[in-house]
């Protein structure tokens, strides 16, 4: 279900989980989303545990879906906009919010122990600062960055103009530009 260039043709996909229930093509949707959507609804709840048990929950509801899922028009965006809604239910039911680092950096580049320490303290100034953002700038951020959406799915994720999409990804990028000013 890959065409020449590697992209999943996610139509195919769609039809034969929804036509014919077929294992193979929701394990491709399963394994292909599953860490971005999970990276995604940490961002916003602050616990991976929780996260990973949403992610499986929205998974299940895709399968239950049936003919359903052939109405969605963009799988990625359905999944995401899921996902957000979800992780924001459990933000209202718990108004509980944890701390969690956003994500690990690749150190493979890294050399000295040195190195090693400069990058770190990078990573975390730029974690802070990530974490600092409004919550709406912040989901912009994750998005487009952490999770290659286009500013036109982040967008829809988000229910929002590609416009707003834009100065969330600047206000952002200029706050983690001044942040790395100050620790030169």
């Amino acid at each position: 279900m890959e065409s020449k260039n590697n992209h999943i043709q996610w139509k195919k996909i769609v039809h034969a989980i929804a036509d014919k229930r077929d294992e193979e093509a929701f394990k491709t949707l399963f394994l292909h989303f599953y860490d971005d959507l999970t990276h995604f609804s940490t961002s916003i709840i602050q616990d991976e545990t929780i996260a990973e048990d949403l992610v499986a929950e929205l998974m299940m509801k895709v399968w239950l879906m049936g003919e359903n899922l052939l109405k969605v028009k963009n799988i990625k965006t359905y999944l995401f906009i899921a996902i957000k809604n979800l992780s924001l239910n459990v933000l209202a039911k718990n108004k509980v919010i944890s701390s969690t680092p956003l994500a690990s950096y690749d150190l493979s580049t890294v050399n000295s122990p040195e190195e090693i320490l400069i990058h770190k303290e990078i990573t975390l100034h730029i974690d802070a600062v990530i974490e600092a953002l409004p919550p709406k700038c912040k989901m912009a951020f994750i998005l487009v960055k952490d999770n290659a959406c286009s500013y036109k799915e982040a967008a829809a994720i988000m229910e929002v103009s590609t416009n707003t999409i834009d100065r969330h990804i600047q206000i952002a990028l200029r706050k983690i530009q001044v942040a790395l000013e100050k620790i030169k």
